[in-house]
């Protein structure tokens, strides 16, 4: 009776063993970007885009700002770059006393590879100013420190105009200046100019998609 049940365990286990082998080679393939779709990037502009010049298929390159961690890994280092182009340009003009630019990111560099991503953009904002360290207090040079001051280490003691966080949705310090979706593309439009979007520009990002 005992050699009976051990047979019949045994053919229970190899019954479970073909399941799971069977589920996993029709399981689907899973994306390895490890970038899920909802997750918000914090970057801003590399070169400025300037609506009166701006071309269809002009690169439009943005550095990531901040690490992006989640569930305790990190997802995409501070560093990266967030890839794209002007999908559309519409610059001020006789018809025309606005001006807007279509912007979509579709790659998302980091760790040496690229990565196809479809990326909107959730919020946009002016750019900060240059770090001065001479306007810096708390900060520790040489062998003297100190309490640092309120905001942390080395916080500059006037930094002009809102900085973006992921709870920002729009446009922040920038008058005159609007933000819409177009398909794929988000639309920056400027009422009675040339939308002009300096090096250092703000930028959220929300990943619409990753492959």
């Amino acid at each position: 009776m005992t050699r009976t049940l051990f047979v019949t365990l045994a053919l229970i286990l190899f019954a479970a063993v073909l399941a799971a082998v069977s589920q996993a080679q029709v399981a689907p393939p899973q994306s390895s970007s490890g970038v899920a779709p909802g997750t918000l990037i914090s970057a801003e502009l590399s070169k400025p885009v300037d609506g009166k010049k701006a071309k269809v298929g002009e690169k439009v390159e943005a550095k990531v700002v901040e690490d992006v961690v989640s569930n305790g890994q990190l997802v995409v280092p501070k560093g990266s770059k967030m890839i794209g182009h002007v999908a559309d340009a519409k610059p001020k003009n006789r018809d025309s006393k606005g001006s807007a630019v279509g912007i979509v990111f579709d790659t998302l560099s980091m760790k040496g590879r690229e990565v196809t991503i479809q990326a909107s953009i959730q919020a946009i904002g002016a750019p900060q100013t240059p770090v001065n360290y001479s306007n810096r207090t708390g900060f520790p040079i040489g062998a003297q420190t100190g309490p640092p001051p309120t905001g942390g280490w080395g916080q500059p003691q006037d930094r002009p105009g809102p900085v973006l966080d992921p709870a920002t949705h729009g446009v922040m310090g920038m008058d005159g200046v609007s933000l819409s979706r177009s398909g794929p593309a988000s639309v920056v439009s400027a009422t009675d100019q040339n939308i002009h979007l300096d090096t250092g520009t703000q930028l959220i990002l929300r990943i619409e998609e990753s492959l």
